[in-house]
């Protein structure tokens, strides 16, 4: 949806990786902190898979392999983004008439380690909070496998709210649906 950021009240960065727990972010915004006047930049960031060294001086079957995984990333990112632009000109059209001239959002796509571009994105665009998920890692699991949430939380110069993952009793309740 087009929109005027001059007229926004507030700029909110919502960080989607197409997990549940990042939709599940998507509707918390919705559900607790949207307000009339918001601009919600929605962003997808995802690292580009890394080219294998080639045992040949001629890597072209490598290249080739590697081209293909590059376009499937961005495609899956472009389909992500797709279905988030939908989702939220649903919500627009389920909002009061009188208040949908007042709400925004824009769609992103960026290729980097996805804490470091949300942050850096957030910042470049003057945004006054931050919303993930988390993927409900444990301490020393997201010590070793490292966590784009927490290093949101430790390295944005604004707010980041983290959506937890549902407590299990509701995950298995979902499940039996």
């Amino acid at each position: 949806m087009a929109s005027d950021s001059s007229s926004c009240k507030r700029k909110v960065v919502l960080a989607l990786d197409g997990s549940v727990n990042s939709m599940r972010a998507y509707q918390w915004y919705w559900d607790n902190i949207y307000q009339e006047g918001d601009l919600l930049l929605v962003i997808h960031a995802f690292e580009l898979p890394t080219m294998p060294a080639a045992p040949y001086p001629y890597g072209f079957a490598y290249y080739e392999e590697w081209s293909s995984l590059v376009q499937k990333a961005d495609d899956e990112a472009k389909h992500l983004l797709e279905d988030c632009g939908r989702k939220c000109q649903e919500k627009i059209c389920s909002i009061d008439p009188e208040k949908k001239k007042n709400i925004h959002f824009k769609l992103f796509k960026e290729t980097g380690k996805p804490g470091e571009v949300v942050c850096k994105f957030a910042q470049d665009e003057n945004a006054h909070l931050i919303i993930m998920g988390s993927r409900g890692l444990g301490t020393l699991r997201r010590t070793f496998l490292g966590s784009n949430s927490d290093y949101c939380v430790h390295h944005a110069h604004i707010p980041v709210a983290v959506v937890p993952p549902p407590p299990e009793h509701e995950e298995s309740q979902s499940h039996k649906d």
